[in-house]
């Protein structure tokens, strides 16, 4: 006969102080008071579901009651301490006041309190979801719970503590547990799934924890269903099937087609997401995150943002951007309230639609003030669009000559390192290869992967820039397969480079290699960075 089963959540609750996931300002007060003895008569724990009330209380009971004086640290191998793992104490009293209610059931337990523990130092009373009592067994236990006997503690549990009367909150030490972060519950999850020798994929991992919603027992729930679909491995395509979730391509497509204002092609898309029986509530999620990650691209050029992303970025204004986000923070506590959750899905985007900046009214703002330059962007297959740029005298320092003197791949790098261009337009321009400069006519070949990137707004920016340190010439872009590196491929592969180095000398570092050998550990290369200088 195989061995029972035991789900994750059992299996891996903590059962010392020093298990716990989280939770230290609590934890840290009750290892105080109790290796100090000072401990009250009465604890409230109150928080969501699943962030450890129940579990605290527990390894407080073991603590005051374990066989070797009362220690924060338990040593879990006592009679004592076996019996309250295993729920098999005596002396302690589990009451479920969601089906124990009544004053009854109050009375016939505080009855009992008077009467010295059978075998342990404390008689204790662990009450969850103790907001769940009637009025009278409030009643009945405040009393007790004002003047115990001295060999009686409380323990008490809740998710909701504004249904508490005041006068039970005054009597307790209270402590509010908090929802676990993202990578708190990653952590223990990764934790597990090593333990276990599971084969998985961190970003499935990284999607439990983000369904875990801040619950360690929901995330583990989770968790086991994942393990059982994926038949002992936790994959992220089969996350996305189990739970119904939309590809990150797709969210990416979808983005796509509302920069572009393209109406048609987002109702067509809603529809077949709907048809394959996506969560929406959820895919409007990830286009919020989405455009959260977008909007950090604008400001920010962080080589750990994809391409994919800084591409989008530069699509969009920051406003639009900013209205977008809103509705769709709107849209998610509206879309419950649709008649159907596409029809929810479906307005949200439409009033993105709806109320996206004038295009045509910047772009005539901006002709004005560039002298009315004609760059387009080049659509693959066609032919490059050859700007006149109008010369501006200026005597900008360090700036290049006003003639168009560029002989070579790096002083084409150089100009673009030392001229003032934006975020958007460096990233343009790092991608590109000087070709050649002849009567007055500036070549470069843009890399095809990046052919989003060369839109009218960062073409007039560049254009800005340019003409005011060189003379009147034309501006040729063409899109190829480049075979030749780029500046921004040098300065990842420097980059790399550098952090390679930096993770050999860690690893030869005596100190490091003392450490993996004491403590049988493995370093995380990946963890291993540069600090910036601030």
């Amino acid at each position: 006969m195989s061995e029972h089963y035991q789900v994750l959540a059992r299996k891996y609750r903590p059962h010392t102080f020093s298990e716990m996931v989280g939770q230290t300002h609590t934890v840290k007060t009750l290892i105080n008071a109790l290796d100090a003895n000072n401990l009250h008569h009465g604890f409230l724990f109150t928080g969501t579901r699943g962030v450890g009330k129940t579990t605290i209380a527990r390894i407080f009971a073991k603590s005051i009651n374990c066989e070797q004086g009362v220690s924060s640290k338990p040593c879990g191998t006592c009679a004592t301490c076996i019996e309250i793992d295993q729920g098999q104490s005596v002396d302690l009293i589990e009451l479920d006041a969601a089906s124990h209610t009544g004053v009854d059931n109050m009375r016939d337990i505080l009855e009992n309190a008077q009467y010295m523990p059978t075998k342990n130092r404390y008689k204790i009373y662990l009450i969850d979801e103790v907001h769940m009592l009637s009025k009278s067994s409030f009643n009945a236990l405040l009393k007790t719970l004002e003047e115990p006997p001295e060999h009686i503690k409380f323990l008490l549990a809740t998710t909701d503590p504004q249904k508490l009367p005041v006068t039970v909150l005054s009597r307790c030490l209270q402590f509010t547990l908090q929802k676990l972060t993202h990578e708190e519950i990653l952590g223990q999850l990764k934790f597990i799934m090593e333990t276990e020798g599971f084969e998985y994929e961190e970003l499935a991992l990284s999607q439990i924890a983000d369904f875990g919603n801040g619950s360690m027992r929901d995330a583990l729930s989770l968790l086991d269903q994942s393990i059982s679909y994926g038949n002992g491995t936790v994959m992220t395509k089969d996350i996305k099937a189990m739970l119904g979730l939309v590809h990150h391509d797709d969210i990416l497509a979808l983005a796509t087609h509302l920069f572009n204002q393209d109406a048609e092609a987002v109702i067509n898309f809603v529809k077949e997401l709907s048809h394959k029986g996506e969560d929406l509530s959820h895919a409007l999620k990830d286009l919020t995150s989405l455009f959260h990650q977008i909007s950090i691209a604008q400001i920010i050029d962080n080589t750990q943002i994809s391409n994919e992303i800084k591409a989008l970025a530069m699509q969009i204004s920051n406003q639009d951007l900013q209205l977008f986000y809103h509705m769709a923070i709107n849209g998610s506590k509206d879309m419950p309230l649709a008649p159907s959750e596409q029809i929810g899905f479906e307005m949200t985007l439409l009033r993105m639609l709806a109320f996206h900046s004038d295009i045509k009214t910047t772009e005539k703002k901006t002709l004005k003030l560039a002298e009315n330059p004609k760059t387009k962007a080049i659509p693959k297959g066609k032919s490059p669009v050859e700007p006149k740029l109008k010369a501006v005298k200026t005597t900008e320092l360090n700036a290049p000559e006003s003639t168009l003197n560029i002989n070579s791949q790096q002083q084409w790098e150089d100009i673009t390192k030392s001229l003032k261009f934006n975020t958007a337009s460096r990233m343009l321009l790092k991608n590109t290869l000087f070709d050649n400069a002849s009567n007055q006519t500036l070549t470069l070949n843009l890399d095809e992967q990046f052919s989003s990137l060369l839109t009218d707004n960062i073409q007039r920016s560049i254009q800005t820039v340019l003409q005011a340190n060189f003379g009147e010439f034309s501006l040729q872009i063409n899109l190829k397969k480049l075979t030749t590196q780029t500046l921004a491929q040098k300065e990842t592969q420097a980059n790399n480079e550098k952090i390679a180095t930096m993770q050999k000398n860690f690893m030869k570092d005596e100190g490091v290699q003392k450490l993996q050998q004491t403590f049988n550990a493995k370093v995380d290369l990946n963890s291993i960075k540069e600090i910036e200088n601030v």
